[in-house]
């Protein structure tokens, strides 16, 4: 049995594209990982880091995965890892960021892994693209929709950069 899973992905140094597209072709062929939809690309400039940081390109994954939480973190490390991350738990410009958002209704709290991600609720680059993709998404630790926690102000700097085109996936 699989649960359905929602990763975030983003992008701020070098050819940002071309790291979003890595790892959606690496996470396609993770054992155990079916990509259901992909939403399209967001700009939007960094958050919680130094003002001069370049601006982040983000989209959020929808798949099914096989496996435990704790599993699909450590291939994930390992993606990032292979794409050129050497700072993760920083907030510093870095070439690939993929962070798990929901995996199913679980909800899990450990030093490494936060399910729901714990800040989701706070960023507009995360909860748009989820919206696009999953518009009936419901929080499952405060049961409420998370359309909730989105609203125009958040968005004002959120753009969509790139259309994803669903023969892609």
């Amino acid at each position: 049995m699989s649960n359905t899973v929602f990763l975030s992905l983003g992008s701020n140094l070098g050819d940002r594209e071309h790291y979003l597209s890595k790892a959606i072709s690496m996470i396609s062929a993770m054992e155990g990982f079916e990509i259901v939809d992909l939403s399209s690309i967001y700009a939007s400039p960094a958050v919680d880091m130094e003002p001069d940081s370049p601006g982040f390109l983000n989209m959020v994954i929808k798949g099914e995965f096989a496996y435990r939480p704790q599993e699909l973190l450590t291939n994930l490390e390992e993606i990032e890892i292979k794409l050129g991350r050497t700072d993760k738990g920083h907030y510093r410009p870095r070439t690939i960021d993929i962070d798990i958002i929901l995996f199913g209704d679980e909800i899990v709290e450990t030093k490494q892994l936060s399910i729901p991600h714990r800040k989701m609720t706070r960023r507009p680059f995360v909860l748009a693209p989820l919206l696009q993709i999953e518009p009936d998404c419901i929080h499952p630790v405060t049961k409420e929709e998370v359309k909730t926690y989105l609203d125009e102000k958040s968005t004002e700097d959120l753009v969509i950069y790139k259309e994803f085109i669903r023969a892609n996936v």
